[in-house]
């Protein structure tokens, strides 16, 4: 019988940490994160008479997690077990997008773009180039209506031949982001005409995975887009859900956690997660 991605999830993370981890006292919220990066203000959970694994419990981390995750702080424990990091360079290879329909992507992928537009650094660059691959109704309208302001180029990729001329024909040093089509990751019909396009024009795939969805679902999914070579996410509607264990589950398949999306806002409404913000995140709920 073949292990489940939550158990395999679970193996990578005993592989990580060494040693037992026993439930220890939530320190105070300055010593568990770094309260000037946190993303916004919110509800703070009462700490006082909680332990590590009680918060955690309270997110629907999968116990096995729990026990892997318990230690000093929270901080700790998540830097020990997940990984953080950068999205891949999209001026390299073009950076595709993939998660279920209304996980929030085309949101997110429309803040990386207004991000990369307004930087000082890339003020002489040609601005992103924005590949519309998702046909769900009012998709591909929505992304319009929100870079707009921003002068973005945004094509259509209905076919593989458009997918591929739009890539041959980039300005040099231009990045592009693909917005795929919504998925099921249990059909491999819907997986299968996703890497698809992926591999039609050589895209480096990344998960965008909402908050509050089951720690179990979520963790199905990270692993499905981590065994086709996906290696990070972004973490959507983090403004929106009270329990973010599904995040955990999903970034301990193998996944490195990249920015957290905190607002609806376009501008401003990417944080980068690491530990610490992360754990504060877990100590405090959105307002």
């Amino acid at each position: 019988m073949q292990d489940s991605p939550s158990d395999t999830a679970n193996q990578q993370v005993a592989e990580r940490r060494q040693g037992s981890a026993t439930p220890e006292e939530v320190p105070a919220p300055d010593q568990v994160a770094d309260t000037d990066a946190a993303p916004a203000s919110g509800v703070s959970l009462p700490v006082s008479h909680l332990t590590v694994e009680d918060i955690l419990r309270w997110h629907s981390v999968p116990q096995p997690l729990i026990h892997a995750l318990a230690g000093k702080t929270l901080a700790d424990g998540l830097d020990n077990v997940l990984s953080f990091g950068a999205l891949p360079d999209a001026t390299q290879a073009p950076l595709a997008f993939g998660g279920a329909s209304g996980s929030g992507k085309t949101l997110v992928l429309a803040k990386l773009a207004a991000r990369y537009i307004l930087a000082e650094e890339h003020k002489d660059s040609p601005p992103p180039l924005i590949i519309a691959c998702d046909h769900t109704a009012g998709s591909f309208a929505k992304l319009s209506a929100l870079l707009q302001p921003y002068n973005i180029p945004i094509i259509q990729g209905s076919t593989s031949e458009i997918l591929a001329d739009a890539v041959q024909h980039r300005e040099p040093g231009q990045p592009i982001l693909v917005d795929l089509p919504g998925i099921c990751v249990y059909s491999p019909v819907s997986m299968g005409k996703m890497m698809q396009m992926v591999e039609c024009i050589g895209a480096t795939l990344s998960l965008v995975l909402p908050a509050g969805l089951d720690a179990e679902e979520s963790a199905d999914i990270g692993y499905a887009f981590a065994q086709r070579g996906a290696t990070t996410m972004v973490a959507s509607k983090m403004d929106q859900a009270g329990r973010v264990g599904g995040i955990i589950a999903a970034a301990a398949c193998g996944l490195s956690l990249t920015y957290g999306s905190c607002s609806s806002s376009i501008v401003g409404g990417l944080v980068p997660l690491n530990a610490s913000i992360l754990a504060n995140r877990l100590l405090t709920l959105p307002s």
